[in-house]
């Protein structure tokens, strides 16, 4: 295949010759990518004796095809909050736009009364009191406001134009027009009655205004002033502005893939401190013709944020623009603690933090759990839900660093996936919710070398306190508030109720919800809706989407939390706030295997297990994070009284299989009598099944979120057909390997 120059149109699998080199050409999503030929871009330890002459060449800049569903979700994510950014941005500039307009009337009202006062003081005449809102006089004339000593005057047309000559900076800034994701609102021959000013023919378009009614150049971003010249009114679009960081760019794809596929990202910044890195990265924003959208920069990723976050003094002033972004991408080789402070600043107001964290071995590994606590502030969980305690250990850290600076997190999506964490969490400025945060912070005591069974401890309390409700007008709708305190404890003994083994703690972690259900339903519809040739993971993202919302049914009142946002037309309304005193009370999962392996019995079907609990009255699901998860409210008293009964009733366990004082053993001593059965049954079974006991098809459930009295004496159904989950369309949820020797590839071997 003939080489192109890298003018040429990007397409798959070309040959690029750039500057006497030749690449091979890598396309992801809309974004291609250049790479030097035999690039390795797998792990196989076989390749080179398979290749025979070792004619694989290790990566000069990192770069991943094993992070594509990372890749894929990060732009969805983006896409759908940077939506609900930019709505609310245009609701609150157009709510600003209205205040300041009244404002402006109002002004102008009082200078003309005040002019008024001033030539009657002088014993001068006014022959017509200027009252047009407008800004002409009755010829039709431009006129043109000074501002004096006593306030607002109308100058005669004559001197409008030494004006306009001695002050072009303040004409043209007042020329300057913006609306958010569009044209101007309107038509320029309507702008008069819409509040528009007008001089010398020529249209003057509104400024943005805060609702304070001060130039707010931080929320919005003039492509191009309107040109008004002798009538000739040009109109151009302009954008809200969006503005994305890179922070750890290798290639540039993460920033190519925004710029190509979130169409209303005004700008992206592709940072990486290896000069080899940036050189690419260039390359490639030539290749794909994005120069005027992406910059690069070459800088350490955390110098770059502090000074986005505090520029130079020399910056301040009239011509000062706010270098904060929107979003800020996090993806580092190994650990993201380092730059979570740095990005934290840098961040506007209610931004969106991307946080990945590969390192496994440090926050889901007891292994190195001095590291852990170093990097993150907490001490590992030992067990299958270790990912997402590691989970919960980090966005406890991240939580905790922005919390001195009073801005609070909200978890929109927190992923386990393969061997990292992905995290998607707005950042708001809010001293109020800060004070929740020692309430959602809790240490976990876990019974890793027993039974498996874990207890929460919180440090802090969020008690609601609601106002009297005798106070006049106050009977209908009580006022409250909530106070904060300090948690009691202990909230479990030095051993394990269930199996008197010891407990070890771990943490401190986040006790709220990891997502948003809102923002993850709307990004779920953006994922069925996208084109597979450019999502390629879109199975795999619908099956992870789908499961992370079904985890929050543990939650109470979850469906009122997060209300549905999607419209009958299809649109989506304003994503709602997870209130700040939310809690996941039952923040893990357990494994049935593993039960199974403590007490040596053949393991429950999982969904014979859901079943029973559900016929109890507890919610049960499954967790993202593994397959063949369970996820209840039932307490652990429920979950060891539901296995003791698959013994009993389906998989007797073998004589001697038990050794005194080990933890199967103490759980299965308080396993029922005979004369304990319910309902007399002699076998513990319902006397109306038929002669095939293994599976209860129809049998009336207790109301879900309704648990008896006494968990350790319920009627235990292993219901499967309950258990069993919708039927709906099939979903790949938890995907196997792709291939023989995969995982994490090695660092690249660029020197910065």
């Amino acid at each position: 295949m003939a080489a192109v120059p890298i003018s040429a149109q990007p397409a798959a699998k070309q040959l690029v010759e750039h500057e006497g080199k030749t690449y091979d050409t890598v396309r992801e999503g809309r974004a291609y990518i250049l790479i030097p030929p035999n690039t390795r871009t797998l792990v196989d330890p076989q390749a080179k004796a398979k290749a025979g002459d070792g004619s694989e060449k290790p990566q000069n800049v990192f770069y991943n095809p094993i992070q594509q569903f990372n890749r894929d979700l990060s732009v969805l994510a983006i896409k759908a909050f940077g939506e609900d950014l930019c709505e609310k941005r245009s609701l609150k500039y157009k709510g600003g736009k209205n205040q300041a307009k009244k404002e402006r009337k109002r002004q102008r009202k009082e200078a003309h009364a005040v002019a008024g006062q001033h030539e009657g003081d002088r014993g001068t005449k006014r022959k017509r009191p200027v009252e047009q809102d407008d800004g002409r006089d009755e010829d039709g004339e431009g006129v043109k406001l000074r501002k004096t000593d006593t306030g607002l005057t109308a100058l005669p047309v004559e001197q409008t134009a030494s004006i306009g000559a001695e002050e072009p900076e303040a004409q043209d800034t007042a020329q300057q027009a913006t609306t958010v994701g569009g044209t101007i609102d309107g038509d320029m021959a309507s702008s008069q009655a819409d509040g528009g000013h007008t001089q010398g023919g020529a249209v003057m378009a509104e400024v943005p205004v805060a609702e304070d009614g001060v130039l707010d150049q931080k929320m919005f971003d003039v492509d191009k002033t309107v040109a008004a010249v002798n009538g000739d009114h040009a109109q151009q679009p302009s954008k809200a502005k969006f503005r994305i960081l890179d922070a750890l760019s290798a290639t540039g794809l993460r920033a190519l893939r925004y710029a190509t596929e979130i169409p209303f990202a005004t700008s992206i910044t592709a940072n990486d401190m290896d000069r080899n890195a940036t050189k690419s990265i260039r390359t490639n924003v030539e290749h794909n013709k994005l120069g005027h959208v992406i910059s690069v920069n070459t800088a350490n990723a955390m110098a770059h944020m502090y000074s986005a976050a505090f520029p130079p003094d020399n910056s301040h002033g009239p011509s000062h623009v706010n270098g904060k972004y929107d979003v800020i991408d996090l993806d580092p080789y190994g650990t993201a603690a380092p730059f979570i402070d740095s990005a934290l600043q840098a961040l506007n107001d209610g931004g969106l933090l991307c946080v990945t964290c590969t390192d496994s071995g440090v926050f889901a590994s007891c292994g190195y759990s001095e590291k852990t606590f170093s990097l993150y502030g907490g001490l590992p969980v030992k067990g299958p839900h270790s990912h997402e305690g590691g989970l919960r250990i980090i966005l406890h850290s991240i939580a905790s660093s922005a919390a001195k600076y009073g801005l609070a997190i909200e978890p929109l999506l927190s992923l386990s996936i393969d061997f990292y964490v992905r995290m998607f969490i707005r950042v708001s400025r809010s001293p109020a919710d800060v004070k929740f945060l020692a309430g959602k912070t809790m240490l976990v005591y876990d019974c890793d070398a027993g039974c498996g069974a874990w207890n929460t401890q919180l440090l802090g309390r969020n008690v609601r306190q609601t106002g009297k409700k005798d106070v006049k007008g106050q009977q209908n709708n009580p006022t409250f508030n909530f106070k904060h305190s300090i948690a009691q404890g202990p909230s479990v003994d030095r051993l394990c109720e269930h199996c008197h083994s010891k407990m070890h703690v771990a943490g401190p972690m986040w006790g709220g919800p990891i997502h948003n259900a809102a923002f993850v339903g709307k990004v779920l519809d953006d994922a069925r809706a996208a084109d597979s040739d450019v999502y390629q993971t879109k199975p795999r993202i619908e099956g992870m989407l789908d499961t992370a919302l079904d985890e929050l049914v543990v939650i109470e009142d979850a469906e009122d939390l997060w209300r549905n946002i999607k419209r009958e037309d299809g649109t989506y309304g304003p994503l709602p706030k997870t209130p700040p005193e939310t809690m996941d009370l039952h923040p893990f999962f357990f494994m049935p295997s593993a039960l199974s392996k403590v007490i040596h019995c053949v393991a429950p079907p999982e969904a014979a297990m859901k079943g029973a609990l559900r016929h109890a009255g507890y919610r049960a699901t499954r967790s993202h994070c593994k397959p063949g998860s369970i996820k209840t409210d039932a307490p652990w008293t429920v979950v060891w009284e539901v296995m003791r009964e698959w013994v009993r009733q389906r998989q007797p366990i073998k004589e001697g299989a038990l050794k005194e004082g080990f933890a199967g053993w103490h759980i299965m001593q308080a396993a029922r009598k005979p004369e304990e059965v319910p309902n007399g049954t002699a076998n513990g079974e319902d006397t109306k099944q038929d002669d095939s006991p293994d599976i209860v098809t129809e049998t009336a459930a207790a109301p879900t979120g309704m648990p008896p009295s006494d968990p350790a004496r319920i009627r235990v159904v292993f219901d499967e057909v309950l258990g069993k989950d919708k039927p709906g369309k099939r979903l790949v949820r938890y995907q196997q390997n792709p291939r023989e020797n995969w995982g994490p590839m090695a660092r690249a071997k660029g020197s910065a």
